[in-house]
């Protein structure tokens, strides 16, 4: 009788050993570019300032982050409107023919010279739309330039532009790559003395234009209005800046906007900007 063969037990079943799912590593967050943190944002806040203010600041060249903080945001322009009529006198070729007239425009805000510049440049609706290329090519594409006297005979139409603090500070930082720029910001950087408060009382070396008056909405008077705009170099890196205060007068206002200037350049984080005009 044949023997019986007891077989071999099964082997045990092992489960196959699976090689971890890899995982994606961590994208590194992005630098900010941000040139005020919340931080010093908020620092903004506790001011204390009477009445409305607000500021606005970017790098210089096309195209950059504009950050904008403060209880004011848009109004008139008054005197800054100057700047961008000088950039349309140097595009229509009449810089050598305005030159004493944009002197005196801005470097002491004179209105008579500077209402002869808007003239050379046609009618009002012809130097209206000169100036306003001028804000396009520089960067801001949504300002534009009043034509009318809407304030009466005694104001500028130009003047009562409406210009935000935003959209100014575009045009700040664009004006730099235009053609004839050099000459504008170089009367920019010759303000009087009697005019250098905000930007000009810092320190630090600027180019700009103040503008003020009794209102901030076009044709309208009451409460008061001062605004600067321009470029600054802050530890060798250029801001372009836009600064207003509508406080009571006009030198609670101008005391305010030295206030304010003076907190930007010691809380800019300019780390990252580079140290000219990205045109």
């Amino acid at each position: 009788m044949a023997q019986a063969v007891t077989p071999p037990p099964l082997p045990s079943r092992t489960p196959k050993a699976h090689a971890p799912k890899p995982t994606a590593a961590p994208r590194p967050r992005p630098k900010s570019t941000a040139i005020l943190s919340p931080t010093d944002l908020r620092s903004f806040k506790r001011l204390g300032l009477g009445g409305r203010y607000g500021l606005a600041v970017s790098g210089v060249g096309r195209g950059q982050r504009v950050q904008r903080t403060g209880t004011f945001a848009s109004g008139i322009a008054w005197s800054t409107s100057k700047v961008p009529i000088a950039l349309a006198v140097m595009a229509a070729g009449q810089g050598e023919a305005e030159r004493a007239d944009m002197a005196q425009a801005l470097m002491a805000s004179d209105n008579a010279a500077a209402t002869r510049m808007w003239q050379s440049l046609g009618s009002a609706e012809q130097a209206a739309a000169a100036t306003d290329a001028q804000l396009a090519a520089a960067g801001d594409t949504v300002t534009h330039t009043e034509s009318q006297a809407v304030a009466g005979g005694g104001y500028t139409p130009f003047g009562q532009t409406v210009w935000s603090l935003a959209d100014q500070t575009r045009f700040a930082a664009g004006m730099a790559c235009l053609p004839g720029a050099d000459r504008v910001l170089s009367f920019m950087g010759q303000v009087v003395p009697a005019q250098r408060w905000g930007l000009g009382a810092t320190g630090y070396d600027a180019q700009f234009k103040g503008g003020w008056g009794p209102g901030t909405e076009p044709g309208a008077s009451g409460g008061w209005l001062d605004r600067q705009m321009g470029l600054i170099r802050v530890k060798g890196k250029p801001l372009a800046v836009s600064i207003a205060a509508a406080d009571g007068s006009h030198e609670t206002s101008t005391r305010a906007l030295t206030t304010i200037a003076r907190w930007l350049v010691s809380h800019a984080d300019v780390s990252r900007l580079p140290s000219r005009p990205a045109c």
